[in-house]
């Protein structure tokens, strides 16, 4: 009876490691053989504006200017040179209504760049269509005293 116990276990543990040496070296082998490639990276295109500067007007009076240096990422040569063609809507559009942000968002103690990063985002959308710039980038945002 004992030799029939110990025959049983040897024949699970082989079952067992068996299945393992399946799992972990047959199967990976099958799979990275219906592995498609990777897509390639996407062509990367940078825009980089002039300066916008801003002027912040409480109460009828400038007491500050905001400066903003930002860059556009746009991907492939099509949607760069499109946007390059409509830059100066695009930035009259950012600087209207960065302009009537400014006027009643406080300032004085920090400038709130994800949210601007959100705003130029949705309006270089609205100006240039969905899908055109894929990210803004804020590379300086400070204040300047009037």
């Amino acid at each position: 009876m004992k030799i029939l116990i110990i025959i049983v276990v040897v024949l699970v543990l082989l079952a067992g490691g068996g299945g393992g040496y399946y799992y972990f070296f047959v199967l990976p082998t099958q799979n990275d053989m219906a592995e498609p490639a990777p897509p390639p990276p996407p062509d990367t295109r940078l825009i980089e504006l002039d300066p916008l500067r801003i002027p912040v007007i409480r109460g009828g009076v400038v007491v500050n200017y905001v400066i903003l240096n930002v860059t556009l990422e746009t991907i492939g040569p099509e949607n760069e040179a499109f946007a390059q063609q409509l830059m100066p809507r695009l930035r009259n559009a950012l600087l209207t209504d960065l302009n009537g942000y400014f006027a009643v968002v406080p300032v004085e103690d920090r400038i709130l760049v994800k949210s601007l990063k959100r705003r130029m985002l949705i309006i270089s959308g609205r100006v240039l269509g969905r899908g055109v710039v894929n990210d803004v980038l804020i590379q300086n945002a400070f204040k300047q005293k009037s």
